[in-house]
């Protein structure tokens, strides 16, 4: 048995019979510095969820992330059992072609639908399927094969993003997803995603410990101390948080993070406490002056984005647009109140009655739904698709569009108030004097620092005087903190200005959409063959404990399997480790150690077990049964400490 899960094909962002031009498979490019030019942060992001999938079955699985249609055929013809498909609204005709292809060339194959898509009415009427999963995809495809539900979730190591650059400079930050968990309980009416995880919460790590031992886990494998986290109000979970920072401070990990937060959650915590936690980055839903949301009754946004900005942390602020209240003149003072907040990003999104919101079902009901208008046009970012009554379709465009250039033509670039927020965090934060906010401050300090170099290539491209002074501004203070440029800032100056001339040329020649590379992963592919003829026998015998061990070594590769059974206690593990040991040459080996027909693990013997063989061989996947008294303490302390080269795989 096996399971392709893949992503919507490519090209994305053109105008075909699959999708449109403006929905750009970046976010920040799509719907926040879309207007910037050059100045625009270019990245892509994977499809996490389906890494996690994979990551958490014990299935046999590949990822196919960012196919073409080609690929995509030249994939499904390898004949899956299953097909998953991920997808959004506006990629629902994607998704049609893709089961239609499934089944002309692998009709055997089961279809499975999930994201945000799912929530189209009548989905499994117009697009071919077997299943359809709506919210949290783990239980559920755990639950399908017959696997322990309950298991422990495993994380998987994965890059934020993907072809990071800004001004053709590539970024080579180290920066690694985090996926804490789903869902929303703010019900906002118009938010797809606290409708589809039925307005709760549903953390995949309840606790700062498992957290903390995939950050160190990342940490050991790449070097990693940035993390964007891709949870909808991670510090909701205000415990968690605490304790989080509680477990940098014992062990002196100096980790940042990028997140989404609610205002409330911010003032709730406080922003010296986000400074300490090492935030460095928030996207704060702003959404309108009015007190349209609960989450914002209250809250005096200008005093929470200065205080925030004077902590050094970079804030994306989003703002919806053609709301009900909303006509030619309101619209700009929702917009203005966004730009005299001076945050750093700005999102301006159209006012989107998505499946199977609140919103849309007050518009369907009320019959202000455009249902002529196909779902590849319902990403709001180019025409609204319900009846305004100030605004035409072809307005909303024009007026999102003069939003987002009025954003870069008062504020500047974003990577340039980015710089601004660092320097005036750097400043402000001095004045702590705690070595936990000192190590912040120096932080802050490392970050202007590589700002530093390419400020003054900006000025080349501002689109105006004010920003210009702006940026002038700014370098001299740079210049007054830091002193002049040294040898190496001179040169990367050069390498940049360099990289920007050629990204000038390319975007006034090939235009702005590039197309991400296909990414080809795969998951518990059988690694080993055991010969047929294994070694059998009782090993130990201390005291009235047995223990026998079942050797299998593998053909053309460095893998063992030992299977145990009988009782493993503090006696007799060091003999164990010894035994296994001696079957080896001086050659790292990998193991797979079978405990799942052992009768009793006493004390901590396993743990024990994993620390004399880790040293030895450079790959342990254990494998145990769940029903295994106690096993679930013991295997949650091994995954807490042994991050690095440790699988444990539970068995029903």
């Amino acid at each position: 048995m096996k399971i392709l899960f893949s992503s919507v094909f490519k090209p994305y962002g053109v105008d075909d019979k699959y999708g449109r031009k403006e929905n750009i498979m970046e976010l920040l490019h799509n719907q926040v510095t879309r207007e910037q030019g050059i100045f625009s942060l270019r990245r892509n992001h994977r499809s996490f969820n389906l890494y996690l999938l994979a990551e958490n079955i014990s299935v046999p699985s590949t990822v196919l992330d960012f196919p073409s249609l080609k690929r995509f055929i030249k994939e499904i013809k390898k004949g899956y059992d299953y097909v998953g498909i991920s997808f959004i609204t506006p990629n629902f005709a994607k998704t049609q072609k893709m089961a239609e292809l499934i089944r002309q060339y692998s009709p055997k194959s089961k279809i499975i639908l999930g994201g945000h898509g799912t929530q189209i009415p009548d989905l499994e009427k117009i697009i071919d399927c077997d299943y359809i999963v709506r919210g949290e995809g783990i239980s559920w495809l755990r639950r399908f094969f017959g696997e322990p539900v309950d298991s422990p979730i495993k994380h998987p190591i994965l890059p934020s993003a993907d072809n990071q650059r800004v001004m053709g400079i590539p970024m080579r930050d180290k920066s690694v997803v985090l996926l804490p968990g789903v869902g929303c309980p703010n019900k906002c009416r118009f938010c797809s995603t606290t409708h589809l995880f039925k307005f709760k919460y549903t953390p995949f790590f309840k606790t700062a410990k498992y957290l903390f031992a995939i950050m160190q886990k990342a940490d050991d494998k790449i070097d990693c101390e940035d993390f964007s986290v891709m949870d909808e109000n991670f510090l909701k979970s205000k415990q968690r948080a605490v304790d989080l920072l509680d477990l940098m401070k014992t062990h002196n990990k100096h980790y940042y993070f990028a997140i989404f937060s609610s205002a409330e959650t911010i003032v709730d915590l406080g922003v010296k406490f986000l400074f300490e936690l090492g935030i460095r980055n928030v996207w704060i839903g702003v959404e309108s002056k009015k007190d349209t949301y609960e989450k914002n009754k209250g809250i005096d946004m200008k005093k929470l984005f200065d205080e925030l900005k004077n902590h050094g942390i970079s804030i994306l602020a989003s703002t919806i647009l053609f709301q009900e209240h909303h006509d030619k003149d309101s619209i700009w003072e929702d917009i203005d109140y966004t730009l005299d907040l001076r945050p750093d990003f700005v999102q301006f999104m159209q006012l989107g009655p998505l499946p199977v919101t609140d919103l849309y079902k007050e518009y369907k009901n009320n019959g202000l739904l455009k249902e002529d208008i196909p779902y590849e046009e319902w990403h709001g970012q180019h025409r609204i698709w319900f009846k305004h009554a100030h605004f035409t379709p072809k307005d909303s465009e024009i007026y999102l569009r003069k939003a987002f250039q009025k954003d870069y033509h008062e504020l500047g670039p974003s990577i340039l108030r980015m710089a601004d927020t660092y320097m005036r965090g750097y400043i402000y934060t001095k004045k702590y004097q705690p070595p936990w906010a000192k190590m912040r401050n120096n932080q802050l300090r490392e970050l202007c620092e590589k700002f530093y170099p390419v400020l003054g290539i900006m000025k080349l491209y501002l689109p105006n005087t004010k920003t210009k002074q702006y940026a002038k501004s700014l370098i001299r203070q740079y210049s007054e903190v830091f002193g002049a440029k040294t040898l190496q800032q001179k040169l990367t100056s050069q390498a940049a200005l360099l990289c920007s001339i050629k990204e000038s040329v390319r975007l006034n020649i090939f235009g702005d959409i590039k197309q991400p590379k296909t990414v080809y992963t795969k998951y518990n592919r059988p690694s080993f063959k055991l010969f047929t003829e294994t070694l059998t026998g009782r090993i130990i015998d201390v005291s009235p404990n047995l223990l026998e061990m079942k050797l299998g070594n593998v053909l053309a590769s460095n893998h063992t399997y030992i299977e145990l059974h009988g009782i493993l206690d503090s006696i007799n593990v060091e003999a164990l480790r010894d035994k296994i040991a001696g079957f080896f040459d001086s050659e790292k080996w990998d193991i797979t150690l079978n405990l799942a027909n052992m009768q009793k693990i006493e004390d901590n013997s396993l743990y024990d077990l994993v620390v004399q063989l880790e040293q030895f061989h450079s790959c342990i996947k254990l494998v145990y049964s769940a029903k295994m008294k106690d096993i679930s303490n013991i295997i949650d302390e091994i995954n807490l400490n042994f991050s690095k080269n440790i699988q444990c795989v539970a068995m029903a």
